[in-house]
């Protein structure tokens, strides 16, 4: 004979288990810039105006706290740029924000790759790297 108390251990392990299954793997990538330029609405073609700051070279992703922030270069360590969109699409993540009145969109494959784009009045950046997971980026290297 079922007891109430069978019933709703049951119900709660079933429960548990619909949400889990129903809750995106967190992700954290560690990012590095390969290359970038901009193209501004005369048709110029060149590096970014990044004004008098140094160019981002490493970046950080996570999907958990919706966040990119700034590794390097040193005087830029700990920027941060809330992300407003985090979705995972056919295999790869794709991602979107606001900073200082530009739009902001990230897709990272599963194959490593990086590509940004960065939208201001009459500018578009684009942006292209490589990427490790945060457990990649921690394990130990092999050796010959």
């Amino acid at each position: 004979m079922v007891t109430n108390k069978m019933r709703m251990v049951a119900l709660t392990v079933i429960a548990h288990g619909l949400l889990v299954g129903s809750v995106w793997a967190e992700e954290s990538w560690i990012c590095a810039v390969t290359s970038a330029v901009a193209v501004d609405e005369d048709g110029t073609v060149g590096p970014p105006d990044v004004g008098d700051k140094e160019r981002p070279t490493f970046f950080r992703v996570d999907t958990a706290k919706k966040e990119l922030t700034l590794l390097a270069p040193k005087s830029r360590r700990g920027e941060v740029t809330k992300l407003d969109t985090v979705r995972e699409v056919e295999g790869q993540w794709v991602l979107s924000g606001v900073e200082h009145g530009r739009g902001l969109n990230l897709v990272i494959t599963a194959d490593g790759r990086m590509t940004l784009s960065v939208v201001a009045d009459g500018v578009v950046w684009s942006v292209f790297g490589h990427v490790l997971t945060a457990d990649e980026a921690k394990a130990p290297v092999a050796g010959p």
